[in-house]
């Protein structure tokens, strides 16, 4: 008989809640619901952690009923955190990945002159050196946004307890455990993970006026943080179960696609987007933004170019256009061919350009453009971009014959046909890719329980379709990539100049 595990995803516009068996890991059981992001001001990305929290517990209850549950486990978006007091309460909403209040922090590492690629060499030789990485200049990295508090909302600072991460303060309401995972502390850029492990450490504490007592315990993602206290239990109607510990949406996701190989990439498309692969060792393109962080394969790394915006823009433009089935979306874009380019930069952009004034765009318009082509301009741009960042990952990992594809953006068979073509590669589609990440993250949970391998588990994973590149698509895409770029470099300065002032 299988194992079950019940498990949630907790997306930036949604929370997917499965229950998944461990023989073929298979979601046998699936509610979801949309969530809240709040904008209270430009650039701020806010979350209320009461109502999430209530919201996890909602869905829970309603899949659990009639299974015999062996564990639970969290993952979440990555790059968020909510300060808790003493007695674990909130004192602000959570700031979550898409929240640009901090750009700017650590001021010592983006000094004007001399800078390489913006930032000052000293200061991001140290956090290289440390940390395998250092923030983005778009503020979105915890640590900006930490020091922003610090210093425009010092009352809020000064009784903080813990910094937890989004699905830490998830472990928290369950266990009364203030845990996190090397992955996500790695993401601080204030641990030392140069031996495959994340360590808190305390020069880089120093040099901002942080102390590590303020941040949770580092574990495993195949951890027991502890087991399911009273209160919840009786409210899911379930015994105390262990609740393992996970990881970050990205890391779950990476295991989820079956490419746990080192150096065999994979291509996620959700809201955002991202290429990774897992490798032994640290790595780092600091022009291009790409990085390693450990992984949720304990003495792993995974090395990722993050996209800001990938589904999200196919959910904007089917939304403009008034779309909502997808089916037809899809054949309409299999059947459109569009001279139209589009940059799908809605939020600014992270790999290969490190840019937070630049926009979306679409240009090449004529009073002929019809709805088809837009729609197909919008695929193409997504997958440029993903092409764009695909080619500097491949110089970091080796060649691949083949690439693994997955998230919710996967089932367009016409946008995993055009990346193919994009990137030149076979792309292989895993079964049900909208459930990367739970299945993912049951991998986890079943060494957490079990004993095996992810690199074991995986090979029970269960693929749906192959996509091979057409080669005249190839050429005209990659022409169609260099005026993009090209575009790119020339309109920088006048989004810059457009942005500056609200950004």
């Amino acid at each position: 008989m299988p194992d079950y595990f019940a498990l949630v995803d907790v997306g930036t516009t949604s929370i997917k809640a499965g229950i998944v068996e461990n023989q073929r890991f298979r979601v046998v059981r699936e509610k979801s619901d949309k969530t809240k992001v709040v904008h209270p001001k430009e650039g701020y990305a806010e979350k209320d952690p009461e109502f999430l929290w209530e919201q996890v517990k909602s869905l829970l209850a309603e899949i659990v009923e009639g299974y015999e549950i062996r564990a639970i486990s969290f993952t979440a978006h990555m790059a968020g955190f909510v300060p808790v007091d003493r007695n674990g309460d909130p004192l602000s909403n959570m700031i979550i990945w898409l929240d640009e209040r901090g750009r700017g922090y650590p001021e010592d590492l983006f000094r004007n002159f001399p800078s390489v690629s913006g930032y000052s060499p000293l200061r991001l030789l140290r956090f290289l050196r440390i940390t395998g990485g250092a923030p983005s200049k778009t503020g979105k990295d915890v640590l900006p946004k930490i020091l922003w508090m610090k210093n425009n909302e010092p009352e809020v600072f000064s009784r903080t307890r813990k910094f937890l991460d989004i699905k830490g303060y998830l472990i928290y309401r369950c266990t009364g455990k203030a845990v996190t995972s090397h992955d996500e502390a790695h993401l601080t850029w204030l641990a030392d993970t140069r031996r495959n492990r994340a360590e808190w450490h305390e020069g880089l504490m120093r040099d901002y006026g942080l102390k590590s007592d303020l941040f949770p315990k580092i574990m495993n993602s195949t951890d027991v943080a502890g087991f399911l206290n009273e209160d919840v239990s009786n409210e899911l109607g379930i015994e105390s179960v262990p609740v393992v510990v996970g990881a970050g949406d990205m890391c779950t996701t990476a295991i989820g696609s079956g490419a746990v190989e080192n150096n065999r990439i994979h291509i996620y498309i959700g809201t955002s987007d991202w290429v990774g692969a897992h490798v032994e060792k640290r790595k780092a393109d600091v022009k291009h933004y790409i990085g390693t962080i450990l992984s949720g394969i304990p003495e792993k790394y995974l090395l990722v170019a993050e996209q800001e915006i990938a589904g999200g823009a196919i959910d904007w433009v089917m939304n403009v256009l008034n779309l909502e089935d997808y089916v037809k979306v899809d054949e309409i874009v299999e059947m459109t061919e569009t001279d139209l380019i589009f940059t799908p930069w809605f939020f600014g952009e992270r790999a290969p350009i490190d840019d937070h004034y630049i926009r979306a765009s679409i240009f090449n318009l004529s009073l002929k453009t019809g709805k088809e082509e837009m729609l197909r301009a919008l695929f193409e741009g997504v997958a440029m971009n993903i092409a764009w960042a695909y080619h500097f990952v491949e110089k970091m990992t080796g060649t691949n014959e083949s690439v693994r594809i997955t998230g919710g953006g996967a089932r367009f068979n016409s946008l995993c046909s055009i990346i193919a073509s994009a990137i030149n590669r076979k792309v292989v589609r895993t079964a049900k890719p909208e459930h990367a990440g739970l299945r993912g993250l049951a991998t986890i949970v079943n060494t957490a329980v079990n004993g095996e391998s992810c690199q074991e588990a995986v090979k029970r994973f269960e693929y749906e379709r192959e996509f091979h590149p057409d080669a005249w698509q190839h050429r005209n895409l990659q022409n169609r990539l260099e005026i993009l770029k090209e575009y790119y470099r020339r309109i920088t300065g006048i989004f810059k100049r457009l942005n500056r002032d609200i950004l």
